[in-house]
C-alpha cells in the first residue's frame, strides 16, 4: 500500500484540519464562555427566549478564533485563495466584532445592517467581480440574499445545539463539494468551519452551558453566502445546490418573517415564533427538536443535493420541489401548533 499516494495526503490532511479545529474550538469556546462570564454576558430567561435559567452568551467567539487559526494553519502548508483573506476575512472579523458587542450590549438594527451590507458589498465588489450596469440586478439579488443569510442563521439559533449542528452539515458538504471540483483548499476551509462547529457543540448541546451569540452566529451565516457565491462563480456548485444546503434554515426563518409582517407584527424584532421554537414551547426537548431538524437534512436534502447534481437539468425543480414540501410542513406546523410560543426549559 503506497501511504504517500494522492488518496492518503488527502486523507490525513482533511483528518489533520478536522481534528486541530475542533479542539482548538473546544478550548477556545471554553475560554470565551469565561470571558462572558466575567464581562456579564448573561442571557436571561424571557417570552422570547427558549430556554429559563441565565446563561452566559457570546461563546462562539471561539468558534470564529478556531477557523481563523487554522486558516493560517492551513496557509503555512497550502496557499488559500485570495478570496479567503480579501473578500471574506474583513467581513468576518467586522461581524464578529460587532456580534460581541452586540452580545454585551444591544446594538442598533441601524448599526447591524449597515455592517452586514458593507461587508456583503466587499466580498462582491473588492478585486473581483466587477458589476457593469447590466449586471446591476445581479449585483442586488447577490446582496440581499447575502444579508438575509446572515440574519436567518442569527434567527436560527435559539436552540441547543441547533447553529452548531447545522454548521457541521452545510460545511462538510461544501467541502465535499469544493473537493470533487478541485478546490483543495477551500475544501479544507469549509472543513475547518464544520469542525470548528462541531467543537463547539459540547458546551451548548444537549444542555447549554454558553449559548453561541451574535459573535458567531452572524459570521457563520456569512461565512457559508460566500461559499456559496465562490462555489457558484468557479462552478463547484449550483445556485439550486447552495440553497438546498441551507433549505430547512431557509424555510422556517423566511416564513416566519413574511408571516409575522402579514400579520402586521414587527418583523424584526426579537421573537419566539419559528416553528423549533413553538416545538420546544409544547414540551419538544431541544435534543428532539435538533433530531427531527438533521433528520431531515439527512434524509431528504442530501437525497435531493445528488439528484440536483447529477441532473443539472431538474436542479431548479428538484429545489423547488423540496422548499414547496417544507412549506406545506411549516404551514401545517403553525396550523397545528398556534402562533405563539412559551418559555420552556433549555
Amino acid at each position: 500500500m503506497d501511504w504517500l499516494s494522492p488518496g492518503w495526503s488527502v486523507f490525513f490532511s482533511w483528518v489533520a484540519v478536522a481534528v486541530f479545529a475542533a479542539v482548538l474550538g473546544f478550548l477556545a469556546s471554553l475560554k470565551a464562555t469565561t470571558l462572558a462570564e466575567n464581562f456579564g454576558m448573561i442571557a436571561q430567561p424571557g417570552e422570547r427566549q427558549s430556554h429559563t435559567r441565565a446563561t452566559p452568551t457570546g461563546g462562539g467567539l471561539g468558534l470564529i478564533v478556531s477557523i481563523v487559526v487554522t486558516a493560517i494553519a492551513i496557509e503555512l502548508v497550502l496557499p488559500l485563495p485570495a478570496f479567503w483573506w480579501q473578500n471574506m476575512i474583513p467581513g468576518i472579523l467586522a461581524l464578529a466584532f460587532v456580534g460581541w458587542l452586540d452580545d454585551r450590549k444591544p446594538v442598533s438594527a441601524l448599526l447591524r445592517l449597515s455592517v452586514q451590507l458593507a461587508v456583503s458589498l466587499w466580498l462582491i465588489g473588492y478585486g473581483w467581480l466587477q458589476f457593469s450596469p447590466v449586471h446591476a440586478g445581479l449585483a442586488v439579488v447577490v446582496l440581499v440574499t447575502m444579508v438575509w443569510l446572515m440574519n436567518l442563521y442569527n434567527f436560527m439559533d435559539g436552540s441547543n445545539g441547533m447553529a452548531g449542528f447545522q454548521g457541521v452539515f452545510a460545511g462538510v458538504v461544501t467541502a465535499v463539494f469544493f473537493h470533487m471540483h478541485e478546490q483543495g483548499a477551500m475544501a479544507l476551509l469549509a472543513l475547518a468551519v464544520a469542525a470548528a462547529c462541531a467543537g463547539f457543540l459540547p458546551l451548548n448541546f444537549p444542555r447549554a452551558r454558553v449559548f453561541m451569540g451574535d459573535v458567531a452566529s452572524v459570521p457563520l451565516g456569512f461565512i457559508f453566502a460566500s461559499f456559496f457565491v465562490y462555489g457558484i462563480w468557479v462552478d463547484a456548485m449550483s445556485p439550486a445546490v447552495s440553497i438546498l444546503i441551507m433549505s430547512v434554515f431557509i424555510t422556517d426563518a423566511s416564513l416566519t418573517l413574511l408571516a409575522r409582517a402579514f400579520r402586521g407584527e414587527r418583523w424584526y424584532t426579537a421573537h419566539a415564533q419559528h416553528v423549533y421554537q413553538r416545538l420546544i414551547a409544547h414540551g419538544w426537548s431541544h435534543s428532539r427538536v435538533l433530531l427531527i431538524y438533521q433528520a431531515i437534512n439527512v434524509i431528504v436534502i442530501l437525497p435531493a443535493i445528488v439528484v440536483a447534481q447529477q441532473y443539472p437539468r431538474y436542479a431548479f425543480l428538484t429545489a423547488g420541489l423540496v422548499l414547496s414540501g417544507f412549506g406545506a410542513c411549516w404551514y401545517l406546523a403553525n396550523r397545528r401548533l398556534g402562533t405563539m410560543a412559551t418559555v420552556q426549559m433549555r
